[in-house]
C-alpha cells in the first residue's frame, strides 16, 4: 500500500496556511516550501521555518503579502495556531420586505464560513446579501451560485455570479482580480477587496461610517437621496445584469486592466 505524501496533520496545516494567503494560495505556497525546506516536508522542518525565509523565497513570491497575513500563514505551518476543522454554517437571513429600509444599499459579500469575508469572487459558490443603511445592517438573503455557469464561449467567467447580483450596488470579497472588478463595474456594482478578510458585519459597520459622513454622489443616488435618484428595486435573486446602474463607480477607468489576473486594489467609496 502506498503511503500518503504528507501525514494528514501536516497536509491540514499546509492547507490552512494556503487558505490564509491571498490568491491561489496552495499553488503559490507549495513551490516555496519545497525550495526552502526540501522534500520530504516534515513537522520539524515546518516548525523551523522563519518569517524571513518564507517572505524572501520563490523570488519574493510573498514579498508584497501583508505582514499580518503572512504571519498567520506561518502560524498554521508551525502548528502555533490551532486549526478549525469545521466551518460555521451560513447564517439565517432576517425577514425583509420592499421598502423596509429607506436610504439603504444592497451589499453582497463573498463568504465561505459563517459571516466572514473569506473568499475570492471568481470561485464563490454562495453570496450573502445585506441591506445597509446609516442605522442598520440586515442580512436578507443567502444566494447559491451555479457551479457550471459562466465559462463557455464568450460568456464572462463570472457570469454565473453576476447573474445573482442584479439588484446589488456593492460587493465585498477577500480577493478580486482586475478581470472580475471590471466585470462588476460594467454591471454597475462597486467592487471592494479586503485582503485581510474579517467579520462581514465589522466591515459593513466601517462602510456605515462612510454613509454617515459625506458619501460620494453615486452612493447618495443609490440610496435614493441624490439627484435623479431611482426608487429602490425589490429583491430579485435571479435577476439578469443589465448595463450600468446609478451605482456605477467613478473609478470605472480601471477597466483597462480587465484582462489582468493581478489582485485588484480596494476602490475608494467616498
Amino acid at each position: 500500500m502506498n503511503r500518503p505524501l504528507l501525514p494528514p496533520a501536516l497536509a491540514l496545516r499546509i492547507g490552512l496556511a494556503a487558505r490564509a494567503l491571498p490568491g491561489d494560495g496552495l499553488r503559490r505556497l507549495m513551490p516555496v516550501l519545497v525550495e526552502v525546506l526540501g522534500l520530504p516536508l516534515t513537522e520539524r522542518k515546518l516548525k523551523e521555518l522563519s518569517f524571513a525565509r518564507l517572505r524572501s523565497a520563490g523570488n519574493g513570491e510573498f514579498a508584497s503579502t501583508p505582514r499580518a497575513i503572512l504571519l498567520r500563514a506561518l502560524g498554521y505551518l508551525r502548528g502555533e495556531i490551532e486549526p478549525r476543522i469545521v466551518d460555521a454554517p451560513p447564517p439565517m437571513p432576517q425577514p425583509y420586505r420592499h421598502g423596509d429600509m429607506p436610504g439603504s444599499l444592497r451589499v453582497a459579500v463573498v463568504c465561505r464560513s459563517g459571516e466572514r469575508i473569506d473568499g475570492s469572487f471568481s470561485t464563490a459558490r454562495s453570496l450573502l446579501i445585506y441591506h445597509v443603511s446609516r442605522q442598520e445592517i440586515r442580512l436578507i438573503d443567502h444566494r447559491p451560485v451555479a457551479a457550471n455557469g459562466g465559462t463557455a464561449g464568450d460568456t464572462p467567467r463570472d457570469a454565473a455570479r453576476l447573474a445573482v447580483l442584479g439588484d446589488c450596488q456593492l460587493l465585498y470579497a477577500r480577493t478580486l482580480s482586475n478581470r472580475s472588478s471590471a466585470s462588476l463595474m460594467r454591471a454597475g456594482i462597486h467592487p471592494v477587496a479586503t485582503p485581510e478578510g474579517g467579520e462581514a458585519r465589522a466591515r459593513l459597520a466601517e462602510f456605515q461610517e462612510i454613509l454617515r459622513g459625506q458619501p460620494a454622489p453615486w452612493l447618495l443616488r443609490a440610496m435614493g437621496e441624490g439627484p435623479r435618484a431611482a426608487p429602490e428595486q425589490p429583491t430579485r435573486p435571479n435577476a439578469a445584469v443589465a448595463g450600468s446602474s446609478p451605482a456605477a463607480p467613478a473609478c470605472a477607468a480601471s477597466a483597462e486592466s480587465a484582462t489582468s489576473s493581478a489582485p485588484a486594489r480596494q476602490p475608494a467609496l467616498a
